[in-house]
């Protein structure tokens, strides 16, 4: 039932290595875990491997945020979805561009609002709000107080003890550039993004069983795996290895004359003498 979980990858904000991530997921009862770094997947490989060892199903997702600020979180359904999700981050990430409130339509993963972004939000049939414990009690005053279908448990786990909520808090001052006294408390993950234990997290939601079901179920569908033991390098750039090395030769010489304007005979040399020991 936990959607929402960092480990170290969530740079300069999470604290948890992988392996420590799962172990406690084993600990405290869980059979399930969605990794959803902060727009990060550089732990997805290792959390599937280590995953599948101690006999915890993967669910991958991204929380997607701007600077500390939460904007929605993406969960893969499937090996097709991660790479939906994957596309939507390396385009942000490499124009530098903000993302937006509202996710995009995503064919095969599913997108979680928090709670606080969704009140009035036209939500798509892959799409849920997610409740905190600390916000069930807003529900029966919410919009959604009718459309429990399309809310989900969000519980997330960033540190595992109150030292590693000043670790975290040291990790925010440096990435803001400031005094850890003159830290906003809106660049801080709250005290409680600490793993329950599953028998405490489903009491906390024994009043709203659907919200409960619509978790497992969420989680019951998603499947995402990868194939460790075959290579995964091609043999070949191009359709052959004669072709790749006419291509390395073009490319070669375009290089040749950025650097050097109007290479000499010496130089041209060399090049080729270099590309004969590569042949």
């Amino acid at each position: 039932m936990l959607l929402n979980c960092h480990t170290y990858y969530s740079y300069k904000y999470g604290t948890i290595p992988v392996e420590d991530l799962i172990e406690l997921a084993v600990k405290k009862g869980y059979d399930s875990l969605a990794l959803t770094d902060i727009n990060s997947t550089s732990a997805i490989l290792d959390f599937v491997r280590l995953c599948r060892k101690k006999h915890i199903k993967p669910v991958l997702g991204i929380d997607f945020r701007n600077e500390a600020q939460q904007q929605y979180i993406g969960i893969a359904k499937n090996n097709k979805g991660f790479r939906e999700l994957n596309e939507h981050l390396t385009e942000h990430l490499h124009n530098g561009k903000d993302f937006g409130s509202t996710a995009p339509a995503f064919e095969n993963a599913y997108i979680i609002y928090p709670f606080e972004n969704g009140q009035l939000r036209r939500l798509r049939g892959n799409e849920f709000v997610g409740i905190l414990p600390s916000e069930i009690a807003k529900i029966p005053f919410s919009a959604w107080k009718k459309q429990t279908e399309q809310l989900v448990i969000l519980q997330p786990v960033t540190f595992r003890n109150k030292r590693e909520v000043n670790i975290h808090r040291l990790l925010r001052a440096i990435d803001n550039n400031t005094l850890l006294s003159k830290l906003p408390k809106s660049e801080e993950a709250h005290p409680g993004e600490i793993m329950p234990e599953i028998h405490e997290l489903a009491e906390i939601f024994r009043n709203y069983p659907q919200i409960t079901e619509n978790t497992l179920r969420l989680i019951e569908s998603c499947a995402v795996d990868f194939e460790y033991k075959s290579p995964k390098n091609k043999k070949c750039f191009t359709s052959s290895p004669e072709e790749d090395f006419e291509l390395l030769k073009k490319e070669a010489g375009k290089g040749l004359r950025y650097r050097y304007g109007k290479p000499s005979q010496k130089v041209i040399d060399r090049m080729n003498k270099e590309l004969k020991i590569i042949q």
